[in-house]
């Protein structure tokens, strides 16, 4: 089908088309479907992400589906509310952290002017603790995907990353895949398993969107295995939280540049996005030393780590984590959940969203 001079679905105006299929019987409806579409190109060339040709910043967050009221599940309201807060914070984009969301988030994407990076379930894909978790980048002692289940757990997530693109193609705001969150990457074994699930995934997608998966703290430029197979690099990254946190927040800085300096020695003309970055916040816990769990520390926080950031125009991602505090597992460094979020769980913003929309608007 060709669509003379298209109206081009951008995130200023988002110009969504109707398709109508009929299926006739003898010349008579007997069933017919309508979908939304959009019409745009989105691609990664060199070190930037470029949008019906146009370069774009992406800038949002991480995040979850989960509500305080009814935990992990759909909830209509609360999508009109996290699209409203993220248009206000000047938000353009967010990664569907850590498994594809109910379609409604899409649609409300599509009309919303929204991208998303969409991401399968696969998570975790690494042993932690019990001394096989390395966090200076040396290899595992053993490897996750070096046992007796690896090919069932690999046929899972191939069907996991069909199901996903095969429902989630026609959507204008989906701009990319991401294939797994801080999976292992760094030994012979992990180089091989996702080998093929890239290969897998770009037989998939006539569009041809970009690949990603985003990288855990002990997948190091010398080290990691994986990132040469990603069109644009995603990097969880925590430091001045687990990483020179509190009391050694001076040197987190240093630490942070001293990563991002090894990584464009690497690799200097791919973009880089960082996926996940953010520090623990008790909503209205405040401290005039700006103390840890306090909207002060995590406001210094961000002013460092953005400031950063700026310095070095490979990084054309922003993706806080996480957009809003959410429930976890119960856990005595986790009081009532994971609070890293800008907003609290009832979607009121703490301190840091002030500074997020004042760099955001401009940039």
């Amino acid at each position: 089908m060709q669509i003379k001079d298209p109206k081009l679905w951008t995130p200023d105006t988002p110009y969504l088309y109707t398709i109508v299929i009929s299926s006739l019987v003898a010349g008579k409806k007997v069933d017919e479907y309508s979908a939304d579409l959009g019409i745009r190109t989105f691609e990664v060339k060199d070190h930037q992400f470029l949008l019906n040709n146009q370069p774009i910043f992406l800038k949002g967050f991480g995040k979850h589906e989960n509500f305080y009221i009814n935990g992990k599940g759909l909830n209509p309201a609360v999508i009109k509310r996290d699209y409203a807060n993220m248009k206000w914070i000047h938000a353009n984009c967010f990664r569907t952290s850590h498994y594809p969301y109910d379609e409604e988030w899409y649609q409300e994407a599509d009309r919303e002017d929204f991208l998303i990076i969409d991401e399968v379930p696969a998570v975790g894909m690494m042993h932690w603790g019990n001394g096989d978790f390395i966090a200076n980048g040396a290899h595992p002692i053993k490897s996750f995907f070096d046992r007796e289940n690896t090919a069932v757990l690999k046929q899972r997530h191939l069907e996991a990353i069909h199901d996903m693109i095969k429902r989630d193609h026609n959507h204008p705001s989906v701009i990319a895949w991401s294939l797994f969150n801080e999976a292992e990457t760094t030994t012979d074994t992990a180089e091989k398993y996702f080998k093929d699930i890239f290969y897998y995934v770009r037989t998939l997608d006539e569009e041809k969107r970009p690949v990603t998966g985003t990288l855990v703290l002990n997948s190091l430029p010398k080290t990691d295995r994986v990132h040469d197979m990603c069109d644009f690099i995603c990097l969880n990254r925590y430091y001045g939280w687990y990483i020179k946190g509190g009391v050694d927040f001076p040197d987190a800085e240093g630490a942070l540049r001293k990563e991002i300096k090894e990584w464009l020695s690497v690799e200097d003309n791919k973009p880089y996005v960082f996926t996940e970055f953010g520090a623990d916040t008790l909503s209205g816990q405040h401290s005039l030393t700006g103390q840890l769990w306090t909207e002060e520390y995590q406001k210094k926080y961000y002013e460092m780590n953005l400031s950063v950031m700026s310095d070095y125009p490979q990084i054309q991602g922003e993706l806080v984590w996480a957009f809003a505090d959410f429930q976890t597992s119960e856990a005595i460094f986790r009081p009532l959940g994971n609070n890293k979020g800008i907003f609290n769980r009832a979607r009121e913003p703490k301190e840091a969203a002030f500074l997020l929309k004042k760099i955001w608007e401009n940039k």
